[in-house]
């Protein structure tokens, strides 16, 4: 009963396939060791918030604002691409790598900088700029499509389609872009797969900054009682073992949030992802001992927390990067 799925660039410790009880799913071939990086992807696609465009790096997703005051200079990357575009890099090195995809899109991102001209959403400009990074992918959009779409209502649907004629009404020059224009109704199925396997990227004050998309880690399984952290950083999306795990393992990690009752957990993930979660949390197993190792007052699962200190430590980590003051 089990179909393995090919995936390309899978790690070879790694197997996709699927199973009547789990769906798709990821198990290791070895033993991974606590601690340790079960699972790393480069993101297919990421978008950048444009309150967070200033303080947050293109490339490596390392940010600087440490006071919540984005206008604050002091709170700006210091390299800014020289298309006028502003996205910024946090250092030159990360400029010179993340160019190599950006001057792709520069010409499309100036496009919706004009405050003028854009009337759209906070929203709808997410989406459009999530399409711009997709656009940008060497790979072939269809790779997103192995996600779960999320078409689940005529209001999702409107607004994928809006998006995508949106992003279709910019001036595309396809000589530099380097690739001619998927057919119409790609890129709204592209962007359906956001709200279900989008992985958020957070500030140190837990506001949601940008969002990636990753088709590879969209195969490994939600648990309430998960055995890997999913960490974004380093321009990366990976998976840190919380123990040591066994061959033949499911590799998992939360989609949600641990705090607040069971009854809203439970609701929660059968709303948003449509499946019934059995986990060994879900199914009133112990987990008193994970949470005081694990689980963030937030609700969000780290490697290691301190929850005598009363306070959500879990992004502080993230805050890496801090503009040199001149004098």
């Amino acid at each position: 009963d089990t179909i393995e799925i090919p995936i390309l660039d899978l790690p070879t410790h790694l197997r996709c396939h699927s199973t009547p009880h789990s769906g798709r799913t990821i198990t290791t071939r070895i033993k991974i060791a606590k601690s340790t990086t079960a699972f790393i992807e480069v993101p297919f696609a990421h978008s950048i918030h444009f309150s967070a465009r200033k303080s947050m790096c293109d490339n490596c997703f390392a940010q600087c604002n440490d006071d919540n005051d984005d206008d604050d200079d002091n709170n700006h990357l210091e390299y800014e691409c020289d298309g006028g575009c502003g996205v910024r890099y946090c250092t030159t090195s990360c400029k010179e790598q993340g160019l190599i995809r950006h001057v792709r899109i520069c010409h499309l991102i100036q496009q919706t900088n004009d405050k003028k001209t854009n009337k759209n959403s906070q929203s709808m400009n997410e989406s459009i700029a999530l399409l711009i990074s997709l656009s940008s992918a060497s790979q072939p959009l269809q790779n997103v499509m192995s996600m779960m779409m999320d078409n689940s209502t005529k209001k999702v649907l409107r607004d994928t389609a809006k998006a995508e004629s949106k992003f279709r009404a910019l001036s595309h020059n396809i000589e530099k872009e380097g690739k001619v224009l998927e057919s119409r109704g790609a890129y709204a199925d592209a962007l359906s797969v956001k709200n279900l396997n989008g992985i958020g990227i957070y500030n140190a004050y837990g506001t949601e900054v940008a969002v990636a998309l990753c088709p590879t880690l969209a195969m490994v399984n939600h648990s309430c009682y998960p055995n890997t952290q999913q960490i974004t950083d380093n321009g990366t999306c990976r998976l840190r073992a919380l123990r040591d795990i066994d061959i033949g393992e499911e590799l998992s990690y939360s989609y949600v949030s641990l705090e607040g009752s069971d009854v809203d957990r439970k609701t929660a993930i059968t709303d948003n992802w449509r499946f019934v979660c059995k986990c060994h949390r879900c199914v009133g197993g112990e987990c008193s001992e994970f949470d005081a190792r694990h689980t963030c007052y937030c609700g969000a699962v780290c490697y290691e927390v301190d929850r005598t200190s009363g306070e959500c430590v879990c992004n502080h980590g993230r805050v890496v990067v801090k503009k040199p003051t001149l004098s």
